[in-house]
């Protein structure tokens, strides 16, 4: 397959649409409005706290685009400079993995895919890509969650699941144990769990125990919750401002990182907390709101939205999310992205299973992990099954 120009592969795709000759946008949700026009909604009114109903001030639909001179066409500027400065690094990577090649058997069949947020963009176009190729092949992608994707493999309502971590050996154990299958993991991608706020605020970074103050309900390892950001940074410009805290709705497998990371197992707060109904409505609500910080994958990155470099505590180093210290493991929330399914053995994983696999694990597919924001997995980590062209 002939490979792609990554000039503009790592731009998420809003900031990709802008920069690549699309001239105009149609802006008809709010958040998205105000994140093009640097239009700042006004702060979030108590009586929607928790419920996860976002105020949504009326912006008609409008045709516009970032102002030359704008803090939007400034933040686009910057990270043009800043991703062309990583493009050859990113080439490099996706020339070490192997070309797709066509099977001497018919890729036919049908799977079904269900799970991560995260890693359904990526998915979606790829599949779309490989039954270019396979037009037999039947194939659906569904973005539920990465724990309703393991209890979809689990039951038997898919062939595969995407999870944006790695399971657990208890998890495996169970899988296995109910199913009577081997478990196969399959990293495709990686990314990062981030903690973005809006680019306007000054905050420097936060600490492992900070984001544990201002998340969870129990706050183990802070003395008090943390509400206002005066407590984060008393020289802030919104230092008397509440802190609000946006998540997404599903149980996903980048919450349960973060969860792991900083919180112990405890629950969310429910001071200030605004539940979103997935996690790209989180950076939004970041890019929108000067007071705002979620929690998000590195894949969703804008513009108006920062992600904050973390500690592991005091006296540690603050670590930026970027390409380098994701894939040396220097940044704390490292998502490793995986396909999972089942099968008695290696010898008897489906051909359209495998065959996808080699897809997404080819400079094909990973210049797709890049197009979508994702960084190229370790090609030493590609199975031993998965290095013949045979299924």
């Amino acid at each position: 397959m002939k490979p792609m120009n990554l000039r503009f592969l790592i731009f998420p795709l809003p900031v990709f649409a802008l920069i690549c000759g699309a001239s105009t946008l149609r802006a008809t949700d709010t958040h998205d409005a105000a994140f093009l026009t640097n239009a700042l909604p006004s702060n979030p009114t108590s009586s929607n706290l928790v419920a996860g109903v976002t105020p949504s001030p009326s912006v008609p639909v409008t045709s516009i685009e970032a102002t030359p001179g704008s803090k939007l066409s400034e933040a686009l500027k910057q990270l043009v400079k800043a991703n062309e400065g990583s493009v050859e690094e990113l080439t490099q990577l996706v020339a070490k993995f192997p070309t797709y090649s066509l099977s001497e058997r018919a890729c036919n069949g049908s799977l079904r895919i269900i799970g991560s947020d995260s890693l359904g963009p990526l998915l979606v176009r790829a599949v779309g890509s490989y039954k270019g190729i396979h037009p037999d092949a039947v194939i659906e992608v569904s973005q539920r969650g990465s724990m309703k994707g393991l209890d979809a493999l689990q039951s038997g309502n898919c062939e595969m699941a995407t999870v944006s971590r790695d399971l657990s050996a208890a998890e495996v154990a169970r899988i296995e144990k109910a199913t009577g299958k081997r478990v196969f993991t399959v990293p495709i991608a990686l990314g990062a769990v981030c903690v973005y706020v809006n680019a306007d605020n000054p905050i420097k970074g936060l600490t492992k125990a900070q984001c544990n103050g201002v998340f969870s309900i129990v706050h183990s390892m802070t003395a008090d919750p943390i509400i206002r950001w005066r407590q984060l940074d008393p020289a802030s410009p919104i230092s008397s401002a509440a802190v609000l805290l946006y998540i997404e709705k599903k149980l996903s497998g980048t919450l349960k990182l973060f969860n792991d990371w900083c919180m112990l197992g405890e629950g969310f707060t429910t001071i200030n907390l605004f539940i979103e109904p997935g996690p790209s409505s989180v950076v939004n609500a970041c890019c929108a709101y000067p007071a705002a910080v979620g929690v998000a994958g590195f894949a969703l990155r804008q513009p108006r939205a920062r992600a904050l470099p973390l500690s592991e505590g005091f006296g540690k180093p603050f670590v930026e999310p970027t390409i380098a210290t994701i894939r040396n493991g220097a940044y704390p929330m490292r998502q490793r992205m995986n396909i999972v399914l089942l099968a008695p053995s290696e010898e008897q994983i489906p051909g359209i299973a495998r065959d996808l696999l080699r897809f997404l694990l080819s400079q094909d597919g990973q210049e797709m992990v890049v197009k979508n924001g994702l960084i190229p997995t370790d090609p030493a980590t590609i199975p031993a099954f998965l290095r013949t062209h045979e299924p």
